[in-house]
């Protein structure tokens, strides 16, 4: 659970996005491209491969530039399925070593717009945490690390809010350490 700032990062999505040539007339939304035999064929945009790895760099502090992805969320009439599947797809590329004592062990979507990060501290060795000295020491740093990234800002700000549970795990099972909630009113104050 390592507390750095992470620099950002420029994106060239958005120039790669702005490079592309403009949709074909009959590609109105809501309505299939017409091809023609002179145009290739549309390709589907799945909305929840690009959001999970907007959820990845939300979770592991890297931004990943996922331009769009506010749009296709907006679009839909049914963010949380959307958001569900987003994270089945980051849960199949799970476990995910954040830096040297954190683990990304699970997404899990709630209904409402909310994710859920399961984190597991592996190689913490400071004294033994418990939830009120976790709420005391780290909350407030790990809440301004997490908001300066981007792909939160982007997330918070279309409305997901987020939980990131730090765990650990010994012989005896898994016993929650603490609890970062994230969301548009909180990333505002954190990053004052």
């Amino acid at each position: 659970m390592t507390i750095r700032s992470k620099p950002f990062i420029a994106s060239l999505s958005l120039v790669a996005f702005a490079a592309l040539p403009p949709l074909p007339a009959g590609a109105a939304p809501g309505r299939p491209a017409v091809a023609s035999a002179s145009s290739p064929a549309p390709v589907a945009v799945d909305e929840a491969e690009a959001l999970s790895r907007m959820l990845k760099g939300a979770a592991t502090g890297q931004n990943t530039g996922a331009a769009g992805v506010p749009e296709l969320l907006r679009s839909t009439n049914r963010p949380d399925s959307v958001l569900a599947r987003a994270c089945r797809q980051l849960n199949d590329a799970l476990p995910i070593e954040i830096d040297g004592e954190t683990r990304l062990r699970r997404c899990q979507s709630i209904p409402g717009k909310h994710v859920l990060f399961q984190l597991e501290l592996t190689n913490y060795r400071g004294p033994m945490l418990d939830l009120a000295s976790f709420e005391v020491n780290y909350a407030a740093p790990l809440q301004r690390n997490i908001c300066a990234n981007r792909d939160v800002e982007i997330l918070t700000k279309i409305g997901v809010s987020m939980m990131f549970r730090y765990m650990t795990r010994n012989d005896r099972g898994e016993r929650r350490v603490g609890d970062v909630y994230i969301n548009a009113p909180i990333c505002v104050s954190a990053l004052r």
